[in-house]
């Protein structure tokens, strides 16, 4: 096939945007596809599901509106609150942003792509995740960055799992009390329970940093049981921390160090890359990056950076490491590439021995930061620093005219920020700075509890302008009461160890040149709203246009989560009535917004159903029962959450239909009876079939005094049809990026939002909104388990559920479920004749969401004669659905010889009916040139990788002086969809391969 060298056309609204509730399906396809499965409507698909856990009436959610009025309603809400100039940036600076990160947000093959299984179509995603690898390996030294974690509180607890994995038999993380409150909140929460404990070192309250003889002290009389000290760079003061001394006792002493720094603050003219704290360097840096790219966004989605060593002394860290890693590969034909490397520490091969339960990641934000810092390069680092700094210096010129006002800690060196002592009341200056038009800066007073002084602390950035420091000096000194003396002591500069001497080297294009490269990634890929994209277990679906237009308005980005109620009345109500939504579409009893990802949700139903048996003093519940067919997080998670593998998991098996034995389950309850905290079950289960026995089930746990967590990863099939409640369900993930149309974004960011029974809701997590009058106010839960996000969690992704669900409404939740239902058994009927159905002996089963598929063992056979074995003719059958424009149905998983498909609802008859062609037309393939589906792919821009080697040796970064070699794009998959399937086919079969084999 000749390479096309030009650019396929931009991704732009299509039909399905226009179409009600986004599902193109005409009334006659869907009438042709229900007569085909069977049946007469959409809720015929659900006629063998128990009625005593459906919905017996319509859903209690409002009625579905128009485009027109769903923009003037999501509007209204973007304009309900006041962003406003910030001192206020509470671990979370704002900086201005480039325009290049908006116009490459906007590149849906990037924006939508799933997770890079399948490297030779997704070059565009790894290679813009390898240039974030590469300039954060840059920025601050270390030899391996993964490519990103949920925010730098999620990188703190990473950390420090990774470093308890790393020093066998310790049990204790030291931290310092400098950090931010936030982050130390969020290592609180997800330590409880677990057979780990925080070690916390609080900072000397005369100079508002951490003492390093105080810390020796400390960490000399624990040695042996801690495993690593995290001390921030620049703390929740604004001090800078003596690094390097803190550095070089951990050496000392034998823990590892975790410097928590900021990686914009490491440009030219700013300060030390943690890789040089110190005689060595500290052994993990982790951060946060929202501020690299992203506006404040309420708080999120925020970017966790990690980085750790990866050099001939430190080989083996980072197999102990969290999160994805993409690595150079070559494929066969000796054409460079990108690949995900060392996958086998994550949650989908290593189940509860994984080094993390994350599975989506910031993947969306990796690409932005990327883009945006090559926009900046070294001297737009350098720029904005230098602009920050000055704005501090201008304000300590006038500190003398504002009595009542001083520096806190003037031994202690600063860089962009300062706390102040005052006089008065920092309410009274927080107060006075609204009427004026700005937040005035963060009440870090409790801080340091042993003192009656209010302290008040201000961030720089270069988005402070000289009005808004006129402003703010005005405020503080119309606070000062009469006769207050000034202060004109001077303030300590950073040392010039503390301060970067050389690079990063970072190189800066223009916007147009960093444009043109980012739209040739993106052809790279391949997008859900080009052609089904039937990844099983991963909910594929079209991502309204509408949502990241609501998403991106002003209201909404430029407002801060520190925002104080007044200010925020829009985002509140939008969290607000989320909650609401949810609790109706679940039937269950309560919400939290907060997680950011499945995985995350998992979690958080774990640890609420351990502080539920805590406090009934249960504690000795210490067994979670898990299906072996259930997703890999599971077993992760229950692992993280303080379930070891080995002896607080328990296996369920499957019985002849591919449910949950009950004989097995009775055995389990039996044997572990007054041990067991809970169950997790995902239903429909990982083979599509619904748990019809699930209330039954539930009842069984509940009666030996467990709880039930259903996996809601696959709600797409039973949205708005089966009463959560009603079943039994404790607690449920929602995943936003399945169910709800947030963009998958190469992996994440995600969002995991968790519904719980009545038993539960004094126990979740975070903050619930209520609605006073017109009013939202926020309350803590009288037992919260803690926080699992520093803010609000992902809150630009509550906005585009939020946006999706008015465009649904009452009629379109359950039509989404139910046509998504319908798409994966039209399309299993398409097949069902032609490959046979997994699990074995389950055909009378009806599917719901998703089927697997298995090969013949004529096809078997013939691919085991060209070389391919069994377990490796799945994935290589898989990787054909690319030659024809596809992306690859989930190959492996849960069967290890199966081909999971999951249509979803947004495609049409004709789609649906080229891609059962395709998966024909493979299948004769297989029979007929078994040797081109094991060399296969052949029409994608890069080929089968290597990917052996790419792992026995990673190679993680490399200098980024000019911008990454990229493959030649070949037939974009949207001018392959274009093809009719038998030219592809009789393409493919007239490759010399092809003919080679003949003459053998």
């Amino acid at each position: 096939m000749p390479e096309d060298q030009t650019l396929p056309p931009l991704l732009t609204e299509n039909f399905r945007e226009t179409a009600r509730h986004y599902i193109p399906l005409s009334p006659e396809e869907e009438s042709t596809m229900l007569a085909k499965v069977g049946v007469k409507t959409l809720s015929d698909l659900y006629q063998h599901i128990p009625q005593a856990i459906q919905f017996q009436s319509e859903l209690p959610v409002p009625e579905e509106l128009n485009e027109s009025e769903t923009r003037a309603h999501v509007s209204r809400l973007a304009n309900a609150n006041r962003p406003l100039p910030s001192f206020a940036s509470d671990g979370l600076p704002d900086w201005t942003q480039p325009e290049i990160v908006a116009r490459v947000s906007a590149l849906r093959r990037l924006a939508t792509s799933y997770t890079p299984y399948q490297p030779e179509r997704s070059q565009g995603t790894l290679t813009a995740h390898w240039i974030y690898q590469c300039l954060l390996s840059e920025i601050t030294g270390y030899e391996a960055v993964n490519s990103s974690l949920y925010d730098r509180s999620t990188a703190l607890v990473e950390a420090s799992f990774c470093s308890l994995r790393l020093k066998k038999k310790s049990s204790l993380i030291a931290v310092a009390g400098s950090l931010e409150p936030s982050d130390l909140d969020v290592l609180d929460t997800h330590l409880a329970d677990t057979a780990f404990d925080v070690l916390r070192i609080e900072c000397d309250p005369k100079t508002g940093r951490m003492n390093p003889e105080t810390v020796r002290t400390i960490l000399a009389e624990q040695a042996d049981e801690i495993s690593a000290f995290a001390f921030p760079q620049i703390n929740t003061f604004g001090v800078l921390e003596e690094v390097d001394a803190l550095t070089d006792l951990c050496r000392e002493i034998g823990v590892r160090s975790i410097a928590v720094i900021d990686p914009f603050l490491l440009g030219p003219g700013g300060l030390q890359a943690p890789i040089h704290f110190g005689e060595a360097g500290a052994d993990i840096a982790i951060g946060e990056g929202q501020h690299l790219a992203l506006e404040p966004n309420f708080g999120g989605p925020g970017l966790g950076l990690f980085a750790i060593r990866f050099d001939s002394k430190h080989r083996n860290d980072i197999r102990n490491a969290p999160g994805r890693f993409v690595g150079g590969a070559s494929d066969r034909s000796g054409q460079s590439g990108k690949v995900m490397v060392l996958s086998t520490r994550e949650q989908h091969i290593r189940k509860e021995k994984a080094t993390s339960n994350i599975c989506s990641n910031q993947a969306f934000l990796a690409t932005l930061v990327g883009a945006a810092l090559l926009r900046r390069g070294s001297e737009g680092l350098r720029e904005a620093i230098a602009s920050a700094r000055s704005s501090l210096q201008a304000f300590l010129g006038k500190l003398p005219e504002i009595p009542g006002v001083r520096c806190a800690f003037p031994e202690s060196p600063v860089f962009t920020e300062i706390t102040l002592a005052t006089d008065f009341p920092v309410r009274d200056a927080l107060e006075k700075g609204l009427e004026a038009g700005i937040l005035v800066g963060t009440d870090v007073s409790a801080r340091i509890p042993s003192s009656q002084t209010s302290f008040l602390k201000l961030t720089f950035t270069d988005r402070t302008t000289s009005e808004d420091l006129e402003t703010l000096i005005s405020v503080l000194q119309a606070c000062a009461k009469e006769g207050s003396a000034s202060d004109a002591a001077s303030v300590a500069e950073p040392p010039a160890s503390a301060l970067r001497s050389e690079g990063p080297e970072i190189p800066r294009f223009s916007e147009e040149e960093l444009y043109a490269y980012y739209r040739k990634l993106d052809a790279l890929n391949a997008a859900p709203e080009e052609a089904p994209y039937p990844l099983g277990s991963c909910t594929m679906k079209y991502n309204p246009y509408l949502n990241e237009w609501a998403a991106g308005l002003e209201g909404f980005t430029r407002i801060h989560p520190a925002a104080p109620e007044s200010c925020i009345q829009g985002s509140l109500e939008i969290l607000f009535e989320t909650q609401e939504w949810f609790k109706n579409m679940t039937g269950l009893a309560g919400v939290t917004t907060q997680p950011v990802a499945g995985a995350q949700g998992e979690l958080v139903g774990l640890k609420m159903f351990q502080a539920y048996h805590r406090a009934r003093g249960d504690e000795h519940r210490n067994v979670m029962l898990i299906p072996r067919s259930a997703h890999g997080t599971n077993f992760a998670t229950a692992a993280m959450a303080g379930f070891p593998a080995g002896r607080g998991i328990a296996l369920l098996k499957a019985d002849s239909t591919g449910c949950i034995d009950p004989e097995d389950l009775d055995a389990k309850i039996e044997e572990f009876g007054p041990r067991i905290a809970g169950i997790m079950i995902t239903n429909p289960n990982t083979g599509g079939i619904f748990e019809t026995a699930f209330a039954e089930i539930a009842e069984k746990v509940h009666k030996a005094g467990g709880l039930v967590y259903l996996d809601g990863a696959n709600l797409n099939a039973i949205a708005g049809w089966i009463d959560l409640g009603a079943m039994g369900v404790d607690a449920v993930h929602s995943n936003l990026h399945k169910t709800w149309t947030i963009p998958h974004g190469g992996g994440g960011p995600g969002d995991g939002i968790v519904a719980v029974s009545e038993r539960l809701t004094d126990f979740l997590p975070g903050k619930q909104i209520i609605r006073n009058g017109d009013h939202f106010t926020t309350i803590t839960p009288p037992s919260s388990i803690g926080t699992f996000h520093r803010h609000w969690g992902n809150f630009a992704h509550k906005v585009r559920c939020y946006t999706y669900l008015l465009r649904l409404g009452k009629e379109g939740i359950p039509r989404m479920s139910g046509t998504a239902v319908l798409a994966a058994r039209y399309l299993q009927k398409s097949l069902d004749d032609q490959f046979p159905l997994l699990p074995t002996g389950t055909d009378a089963a009806p599917r719901m969401h998703e089927f697997i598929l298995s090969l013949t063992e004529e096809q078997f056979e013939a691919l085991e004669k060209v070389g391919v074995s069994r377990p490796q003719a799945i994935p290589s059958f898989g990787k054909m659905f690319l030659d024809f424009g596809y992306h690859a149905p989930t190959v492996a998983f849960p069967e290890a010889l199966g081909l999971m498909f999951e249509p979803t609802e947004s495609y049409t008859q004709a789609e649906l009916d080229r891609l059962a062609e395709t998966a024909k037309a493979i299948g004769e393939l297989v029979i007929s040139h078994p040797e081109i589906v094991r060399d296969g792919p052949h029409f994608t821009p890069v080929k089968r990788f290597d990917e052996v080697s790419a792992n026995r040796n990673p190679v993680l970064r490399e200098s980024m002086a000019t911008l990454p070699e990229t493959p030649a794009i070949g037939p974009a998959s949207c001018e392959l969809l274009a093809r009719p399937v038998p030219e592809i086919l009789a393409e493919l079969r007239n490759l010399p391969i092809a003919a080679e084999a003949v003459e053998a």
